[in-house]
């Protein structure tokens, strides 16, 4: 037995050599070349212009304060209408920099950025505001879109940020209904109105009395993650929070 798994790790080790002689690692922004097993792939330069998310920040929905100093507290539409989830946290800033690597894997279907995403989230220190998990859940496409895009980003980086907590992962447990139209374009209400009654729970009995981390590429206004929190709680869910790997502020 550990003859056998010394040469797995052997083989793992050599096919993971061969992989950096043959595709060196290059910067995603700039494409310089960078050192070799680096899991970081972005120039000393190019890592700067990427922002992790920064306390002061909200206790409930994650949104950054515009002081440096000081510590976390509620935000005001927090304090005035709780989300159903408890907390969320992103690891990095949506803007124009960040938004390059999230639309290659969202919508380019590259996940090369993966131990980049990865790397950034060891760095994330607000994370560690996150309760540990007993479910995982991605949240759930509509099956006109996964077969549009071939993949649900959100379950993909589920799947590399939790990698070693797979067995916690839960990819049936949250049902998309219906078709909603893409909320980018939507105003608050609108957001709202769209997903009223698009998610539902398969197999409730799964998720009573457990602690829930949702997963999702992108918070702009919470309003998916918070639809999808309402129908888990409802369902019996003790605790939900989510992560997302980018927010807009």
């Amino acid at each position: 037995m550990v003859g056998e798994w010394l040469v797995k790790t052997s083989l793992l080790a050599l096919a993971q050599s061969l992989r950096e002689l043959c595709f060196p690692a290059i910067c995603l922004f700039c494409q310089q070349q960078l050192t070799a097993f680096t899991p970081l792939h972005l120039c000393q330069s190019c890592q700067s212009r990427i922002r992790l998310i920064q306390t002061p920040l909200c206790q409930c929905c994650g949104v950054e304060f515009a002081s440096t100093t000081g510590d976390n507290h509620y935000c005001g539409p927090c304090l005035a209408k709780p989300p159903y989830f408890s907390k969320a946290r992103a690891i990095l800033r949506y803007d124009d920099e960040s938004a390059k690597l999230v639309h290659a894997f969202k919508y380019g279907g590259k996940t090369v950025a993966r131990s980049t995403f990865c790397a950034l989230a060891e760095r994330a220190t607000t994370l560690a505001d996150l309760a540990p998990p007993e479910l995982i859940i991605p949240v759930p496409l509509h099956r006109k879109r996964l077969q549009s895009r071939g993949f649900n980003q959100a379950l993909v980086l589920a799947r590399f940020l939790f990698a070693n907590e797979r067995r916690h992962i839960a990819v049936n447990l949250l049902r998309r209904n219906r078709w909603t139209d893409p909320q980018t374009t939507l105003s608050g209400k609108e957001r709202r109105q769209n997903l009223k009654g698009a998610f539902s729970v398969n197999k409730p009995e799964k998720i009573l009395g457990r602690r829930i981390l949702l997963i999702d590429d992108v918070y702009t206004t919470g309003t998916t993650l918070n639809e999808c929190a309402k129908i888990l709680r409802e369902n019996g869910a003790a605790q939900v929070e989510a992560l997302t790997l980018a927010r807009v502020e």
